[in-house]
């Protein structure tokens, strides 16, 4: 979605210890954290002697972030800690004259051609907070002033490894109660990532030959597309020596959780409808979308609830914000989708689970150059490539 687009096994204990002693609580904290950080270090990013790395997040993960930084040292790297608060950020949107927002950050980009791998954990700990009562027109001007970096990153050669750890605003967002969200979370990053790796190469070569793709859903979903000759991208936790020197910035790119294969489409081939019972983001709630696609272009939105919020996104933001962008599938047979109740919960990664969105995709290979744009969760999905199915009724096919 507009606002925080395009990302956890042992830690599960140290979130979740209700010993009574401070004493080993911290010290199994410190152990686990230690344990994820050397997995991130030495095999999922492959932090090499000399390496220029950067570990960034808010400071509700500095723990994490101090575990991962000792590791990349030991390994033999040079670190530097990028921290900032809910209650900067905050400033940033209410305190910040709109006019300060337009200034693009190029001192940033200087910085990005000497980095070889980028660790980002989670900025902010509640953006929903962060961003409540926030205009788009101010997070539009902001992703406005930093679109030069997307040439940047394209030509240089930092990876880029995004760790999700979850919080208790992560859970109230999705509707879940903490304990089950947690152990979800961290179940998906010790999935056999070996065999996500394996499906997501096949599903890989078959997307590359295809001629035509089909997703449909029980809700009304039925949208036909063509992926071309477009790269075909495959999540799974890892960057690997050959992935770190691609030219493709999103080849160079994993996260923990991870596991899902995505794609720009050919944008004039994507045609039909979709349909969301219901969604929500952040404190918005919308409520069954009907959506209509002709030559890759949201020709009519509808939408019970939530059309103001959508009008609102798209005249905030400049560039291709209306036209399809990307198709992902989730690998990750650890997470599940859930939306019983007042449950809102469609993780991107999910085995079978279906997005397709509009906006950028120019660092996929795609045509598309925009500040925003919209996410469609398709669940229950069924994917056919070729008249192959891939995906029935939201579950991964052999």
């Amino acid at each position: 979605m507009s606002r925080c687009d395009w990302r956890r096994s042992a830690l599960v204990g140290a979130l979740l210890l209700l010993e009574s002693s401070l004493v080993p609580r911290a010290r199994a904290a410190d152990d686990e954290h230690e344990q994820l950080a050397k997995r991130i270090v030495t095999t999922c990013a492959d932090i090499q002697p000399g390496d220029v790395v950067v570990v960034s997040g808010g400071q509700h993960v500095v723990p994490l972030m101090e575990a991962i930084s000792i590791e990349v040292q030991k390994a033999g790297g040079f670190v530097t800690m990028f921290l900032t608060s809910d209650r900067v950020r905050r400033s940033q949107w209410v305190d910040v004259p709109d006019k300060f927002l337009e200034q693009q950050p190029r001192f940033l980009g200087e910085w990005v051609k000497s980095i070889r791998v980028w660790i980002a954990l989670p900025d902010l700990e509640n953006p929903a907070a962060v961003l409540k009562d926030v205009p788009e027109v101010k997070i539009a001007a902001a992703a406005k002033a930093s679109q030069f970096i997307v040439d940047i990153v394209q030509q240089s050669d930092v990876g880029f490894f995004v760790l999700t750890v979850p919080t208790a605003a992560d859970a109230e967002e999705n509707g879940l109660d903490l304990a089950t969200y947690e152990q979800m979370q961290w179940a998906a990053m010790s999935a056999d990532y070996a065999k996500i790796s394996e499906q997501g190469q096949k599903l890989k070569q078959l997307l590359a030959q295809s001629r035509s793709v089909r997703i449909t859903s029980p809700a009304g979903t039925d949208v036909t597309l063509s992926v071309g000759d477009r790269p075909i991208f495959v999540s799974d936790a890892v960057i690997t020596p050959e992935e770190s020197r691609s030219r493709q910035f999103m080849t160079r790119t994993a996260s923990l959780p991870g596991g899902g294969v995505f794609f720009a489409p050919i944008e004039e081939t994507v045609s039909g409808h979709v349909v969301v019972p219901k969604l929500r983001v952040f404190e918005k709630s919308f409520a069954n979308i009907r959506c209509d696609f002709r030559n890759g272009t949201i020709a009519d939105f509808q939408a019970d609830e939530g059309r103001q919020y959508f009008d609102e996104i798209m005249a905030a933001h400049d560039g291709a914000k209306d036209i399809v962008s990307v198709v992902s599938i989730g690998l990750n047979p650890a997470l599940h989708v859930i939306e019983e109740g007042r449950a809102n919960y469609r993780p991107a990664e999910a085995a079978g689970m279906v997005w397709i969105s509009t906006g950028a995709n120019d660092l996929l290979g795609g045509r598309n150059v925009a500040t925003g744009g919209f996410g469609f969760p398709i669940t229950n999905a069924t994917v056919t490539v070729d008249g192959k199915v891939v995906v029935k009724d939201g579950t991964l096919q052999p």
